[in-house]
C-alpha cells in the first residue's frame, strides 16, 4: 500500500515537471496581439486634383512604413511621418510595426489623378500674315504655369521641342507651330501661324566703272549699287552670281579679256538683276582699228574714190557684242574671241549706236524721227524687214557704223597697198581664211589666219559681214564715197564664211538678205571716220 502511494506520488511529480517543461518551449505569450492594418485618408480612387494622403493605424505606438513603387513594404521601407502628396496616378502600400506585436497586414490604395483640364491653346502676337519686314513673334498661354514648346521646321511640337522663352525673330517666310504643356494636364491643341515676309524692294542692279568695252591697258573696275547696305557678289568665269559668290570689296584688276557678272543682295529684299560687262584689253586682242588712207580703185564696173577711214582690224567678237548689247546670240559660243554670229542687219545698226554712246561718241544712225538712242526707238522697229529704210546715217559724225559696200571692198582688197589678190590678202585661200575646207564646220578665234595688205583679218572667211548698202547694180560711171541705193528690199553681205567654199569667199562676191535675217554664218565689223 505504501508502495502504491509512492508510485502515485512519483507519477504526479512527473506530470508537474512535464507541464513546466511544455511552458518553457512556447515562444509567444498567450496574450501577444497583431498591429491593426493601416488605413488611408482619403481612400484610394479617382481624383481631379493632387491629393495629400494620410496613413494611420489604431494600434498605439505603431510605426507605419510604405512604398509608392509597387513593392511590398518591409521593416526598412520609408517611415510614414506626414501626408504624402500624390499629383499623378500612384499606388501606395503600407504596413504597421510594433515591437512585441505581430506585424499588420499590408494595406494598398491606388490614386488615379485625372487632369485638371486642358491647357489653353497658345496665341501669337503679331498674328500670322504677310509683312514687309522681319517680325518678333511673341507666344503666350492663359494657363498659369504652362510651358509653350514650338517648332519652325513644320513638325508637330512635342514635350521635348524647343521651350519658348523670348520672342522669335522671323526674317523670312516661316511657319511656327506651338503647343502648351503642364504636368497633370492635357496638352493644348497645336496652334500654327505662317509669316510671309515680302521683300522691302528689289536691290538696284549694279553698275560698272569704267563700263565694259575695249581698252589698251589694264582696267580697275569698280562695282556699285544705289541700294544702301546691299552686298554685291560677282563672278569672272561666266557663271551666274549667287548668294555664295565672291563679295565685291575693292576694284577688280582686269588685265586680259574678262566678263564680270555682278548681282546685289540684301536681307529681306529681292536680289537685283544680274549686270554683265566684258572688258577687252588691247595688245593684239580684238577691237583695234586700222587706218585706211583714201584712194581710188576699180570695183569691176567703175572707178570708186573714197575718203580716208578707220576699219575694224577684226570682226566684232562675241565679247565685244555682249559688252555693248548685254547678250551673246552666237551659236558657236564658249570662246569670247570668236566672231559674233546670228545677228541681223538691225542688230548691227543698234550695236554701232550703243557702242558709240558707251564710248562718248556721236551715234551715226537715226530711226525715223526717233533720234539716235535705240532705247527710244518704237517697239518692233527691228522685227519687220521693210523698216530697214527708216534707218538713216549721218556720215560726218565720229561714231561707229557699218562700212559701205565700197569701203568694205576697198579694205578687203588691201586699200592703196593692194596686190590684186583673189582673196583678202592672198591668192591661196587657206592662208587667210577659215572656209568650208578647213574650218571644221565652225567659227574660229578672230585673227588666227594671216592678215591682208592693210593688216585686217578675216575679210575672207570665218563669218560673212553685213555692210550698210541696200542691194543694187553697180553704177557705170565714176563714183565718190557712194553709199548705195536709197530704196530696195534687201541689204548686202560680203566676204564669205566658214561654211562657204572658195568661190563665195573672194573679195568681189556679193551676198544679199533681208535686214531681219540671222544665221550662223553672218557677223559684221565696224568703221569710223575719225577714231
Amino acid at each position: 500500500m505504501k508502495n502504491k502511494r509512492l508510485i502515485v506520488l512519483i507519477i504526479s511529480l512527473l506530470l508537474i515537471l512535464l507541464a513546466f517543461s511544455c511552458k518553457k518551449e512556447t515562444t509567444e505569450p498567450e496574450d501577444q496581439q497583431t498591429v491593426a492594418t493601416p488605413t488611408f485618408n482619403p481612400v484610394g480612387g479617382t481624383y481631379s486634383t493632387s491629393q495629400n494622403v494620410s496613413i494611420s493605424t489604431t494600434t498605439p505606438n505603431a510605426t507605419i512604413r510604405y512604398t509608392t513603387n509597387g513593392s511590398e513594404p518591409t521593416s526598412t521601407s520609408t517611415i510614414y511621418s506626414s501626408p504624402i502628396s500624390v499629383s499623378q496616378t500612384t499606388t501606395i502600400k503600407a504596413k504597421a510595426y510594433r515591437s512585441g506585436w505581430i506585424n499588420s497586414s499590408i494595406a494598398s490604395a491606388t490614386y488615379t489623378i485625372t487632369p485638371n483640364g486642358t491647357v489653353a491653346t497658345p496665341t501669337f502676337n503679331p498674328a500670322g500674315g504677310t509683312y514687309s519686314t522681319a517680325q518678333n513673334v511673341a507666344l503666350s498661354c492663359t494657363t498659369s504655369g504652362a510651358t509653350i514648346r514650338y517648332t519652325t521646321n513644320g513638325s508637330e511640337p512635342t514635350s521635348s521641342s524647343t521651350a519658348y522663352s523670348s520672342p522669335i525673330n522671323v526674317s523670312s517666310t516661316t511657319t511656327i507651330k506651338a503647343k502648351a504643356f503642364k504636368d497633370g494636364w492635357t496638352p493644348s491643341a497645336t496652334e500654327s501661324a505662317t509669316y510671309t515676309i515680302t521683300p522691302s524692294g528689289t536691290v538696284a542692279t549694279p553698275t560698272f566703272s569704267p563700263a565694259g568695252g575695249t581698252y589698251s591697258t589694264t582696267q580697275n573696275v569698280s562695282i556699285s549699287t544705289t541700294t544702301p547696305n546691299a552686298t554685291i557678289r560677282y563672278t569672272t568665269n561666266g557663271s551666274e552670281p549667287t548668294s555664295t559668290s565672291t563679295v565685291y570689296s575693292s576694284p577688280i584688276s582686269v588685265s586680259s579679256t574678262t566678263t564680270i557678272k555682278a548681282k546685289g543682295f540684301r536681307d529681306g529684299w529681292t536680289p537685283s538683276a544680274t549686270a554683265s560687262a566684258t572688258y577687252t584689253i588691247g595688245g593684239g586682242t580684238p577691237g583695234q582699228m586700222i587706218a585706211v588712207a583714201g584712194g581710188t580703185f576699180h570695183n569691176g564696173t567703175s572707178n570708186v574714190t573714197l575718203s580716208s577711214f578707220h576699219i575694224g582690224k577684226y570682226e566684232v567678237t562675241q565679247a565685244e557684242y555682249q559688252a555693248v548689247m548685254g547678250t551673246n546670240p552666237s551659236w558657236f559660243s564658249g570662246n569670247p574671241d570668236r566672231p559674233v554670229e546670228q545677228v541681223s542687219w538691225f542688230n548691227a545698226i543698234e550695236y554701232c549706236n550703243r557702242r558709240s554712246m558707251q564710248e562718248g561718241l556721236t551715234p551715226c544712225y537715226s530711226y525715223g524721227t526717233y533720234g539716235t538712242n535705240p532705247s527710244n526707238w518704237p517697239a518692233g522697229w527691228n522685227t519687220t524687214s521693210a523698216n530697214h529704210t527708216n534707218v538713216s546715217c549721218n556720215w560726218s559724225v565720229d561714231g561707229y557704223r557699218l562700212p559701205t559696200e565700197m569701203e568694205w571692198m576697198f579694205a578687203a582688197k588691201g586699200g592703196n597697198q593692194s596686190q590684186g589678190y583673189t582673196y583678202s590678202g592672198s591668192n591661196t585661200i587657206g592662208n587667210v581664211a577659215w572656209y568650208s575646207s578647213n574650218s571644221g564646220s565652225r567659227t574660229h578665234t578672230v585673227g588666227t589666219k594671216a592678215a591682208n595688205e592693210l593688216g585686217t583679218f578675216d575679210m575672207t572667211g570665218n563669218v560673212s559681214e553685213w555692210v550698210w548698202d541696200i542691194y543694187g547694180g553697180y553704177p557705170s560711171g565714176n563714183q565718190t564715197n557712194p553709199t548705195g541705193p536709197v530704196s530696195g528690199s534687201v541689204r548686202v553681205i560680203r566676204g564669205g564664211s566658214w561654211y562657204d567654199n572658195a568661190y563665195y569667199c573672194t573679195v568681189s562676191y556679193r551676198i544679199i538678205n533681208v535686214a531681219t535675217y540671222t544665221d550662223v554664218y553672218s557677223g559684221f565689223r565696224v568703221l569710223r571716220v575719225s577714231p
